[in-house]
């Protein structure tokens, strides 16, 4: 028997699949926050915990897969060499994408890396900027005309 044990942060649940791959043909809910999935024959495919932080210390959560995925702010601001401020003010501004859990930001790995491919070496968004500063979408730049004097 396999059993395959998965911490998704971005929810706070635990799933433990003790039939992974196996269909499922109804749920029950033994107490609030703890689903355990049922095949036809009754037997147990898979148990989640809801809330999982607050029913398992969190050492064994983030030695869970899936926990990896995630860097704390210092982390990030250490990997990317930017400020953690600065990271905190993209967050803000929809532009890293993180999760809160508590008082603390945690920064998707994947999401920090393309947010740093985004930025130019100035550390500025890539992309054309007009007069006011705002990007300018699909317009080219307009030539002068010159006028033809007749000699």
């Amino acid at each position: 028997m396999t059993i395959r044990m998965r911490y998704d942060m971005t929810v706070d649940a635990l799933a433990i699949e003790f039939q992974p791959g196996a269909r499922i043909a109804r749920t029950i809910t033994s107490e609030p926050g703890i689903h355990i999935d049922l095949d036809a024959d009754g037997k147990l495919v898979t148990m989640e915990l809801l809330d999982a932080s607050a029913r398992v210390p969190r050492e064994q959560l983030e030695a869970l897969p899936g926990a990896s995925e995630y860097l704390t702010l210092a982390e990030a601001a250490e990997e990317s060499g930017l400020a953690s401020a600065t990271l905190r003010v993209q967050i803000n501004r929809g532009r890293l994408k993180a999760v809160k859990r508590g008082r603390d930001w945690l920064v998707d790995t994947t999401a920090l890396f393309n947010y740093l491919e985004s930025r130019n070496s100035r550390g500025q968004r890539t992309g054309r900027r007009g007069p006011t500063g705002r990007k300018q979408a699909g317009r080219k730049p307009v030539k002068k005309k010159r006028a033809r004097v007749a000699v």
